[in-house]
């Protein structure tokens, strides 16, 4: 029997909880073994009612942890310098979306896991929505004909408070803006079900935050098949209201709504596909957060790759790509 995957988990801020409920999803083939923060409130905070080992520095984990996996879940732009350290320790990485924040370091953390051989596991959870992979059925089996549009919505809320929790928040060296931080998850579903963008137009503006980047954007995307993106986000909603992508083809339209892209709004098609038209009426998932639930598949992936089954489906140039289309969207301010 293999033996349980031994996870770390950096960085224990908003998002650790649902990398914490992801491994433990996985049962016995995996075990969450070590914790760090180099914030003694906000690492015992979360370790409140574990007795899980705790570390308040990175290396103190890895030389003490015995990792198989480091989750690297702290501000974006040290994820590379976290990554680094991890493949010099001999131990595999999954990363949180964004890999990093420039180009530069990702193939930095690139060169790192490949020199030590390790692999390297980019998180966008929201391709295993089964939303997004019954979308991408539909696509790929010729569906929609021609596709026309590719559109989202993503009208979500971080009020002042959230970027007050630390200044890194929504800085360019260890953040970005809402399109960084927040809209790749979007920016990269739309990439993953319309191709690779060819031409990029975009409006960014800081309206109602007091932060170094962008509470608000548009882009408009030619993609390389001639169909068009468009994309609005914003992080001054009342609440977090809205998180679409809407396909729009010749022989078919879908809007997948909810706030992460997580429910079938509308699923209209010139011709009947009865085994994807049944999926069609009930895919909804029920969600806690914004996240959704796709850690869960992330980790149950990043298990199987390690353990000798498929490979895991996210490759690093893939969500490199998706990095880059947000990057082609900035500008200064």
């Amino acid at each position: 029997m293999t033996a349980p995957l031994r996870f770390g988990l950096l960085g224990c801020g908003r998002v650790a909880g649902t990398h914490r409920d992801a491994i433990a999803s996985l049962g016995e083939s995996a075990e969450l073994v070590a914790v760090c923060d180099e914030n003694p409130e906000a690492l015992a905070r979360f370790n409140s009612s574990s007795t899980v080992a705790a570390f308040g520095a990175l290396a103190d984990m890895l030389s003490d942890a015995d990792l198989d996996v480091l989750s690297v879940c702290t501000p974006s732009g040290l994820h590379a310098d976290h990554a680094v350290l991890a493949a010099e320790a001999g131990v595999h990485v999954l990363v949180e979306k964004p890999m990093d924040v420039t180009l530069e370091a990702v193939e930095r953390m690139k060169a790192a896991c490949r020199t030590a051989g390790v692999h390297l596991f980019p998180v966008f959870q929201n391709r295993f929505n089964p939303t997004i992979q019954l979308l991408k059925e539909a696509i790929d089996t010729g569906r929609f004909g021609k596709l026309v549009a590719v559109n989202s919505t993503v009208i979500w809320s971080r009020r002042q408070s959230y970027y007050d929790l630390g200044n890194w928040r929504g800085t360019r060296s260890m953040d970005g803006g809402a399109f960084m931080n927040q809209g790749i998850h979007f920016i990269d579903a739309m990439r993953y079900l319309g191709g690779e963008v060819k031409d990029v137009q975009f409006q960014l503006v800081r309206r109602v935050r007091n932060i170094e980047c962008e509470d608000t954007g548009s882009a408009l995307f030619t993609f390389e098949n001639g169909s068009l993106g468009n994309i609005f986000v914003t992080m001054a909603g009342t609440s977090d209201q809205e998180g679409s992508l809407t396909v729009l083809g010749e022989t078919g339209m879908v809007k997948v709504g909810g706030v992460a892209m997580n429910e079938i709004e509308t699923w209209e098609f010139d011709k009947a596909h009865p085994e994807q038209d049944q999926k069609a009426l009930n895919p909804q998932v029920s969600i806690n957060s914004v996240y959704g639930n796709g850690h869960q598949a992330v980790y149950h992936r990043v298990a199987e790759h390690l353990q000798g089954g498929n490979a895991y489906p996210i490759t690093v140039e893939d969500a490199q790509k998706s990095l880059e289309l947000v990057l082609r969207c900035y500008r200064e301010l």
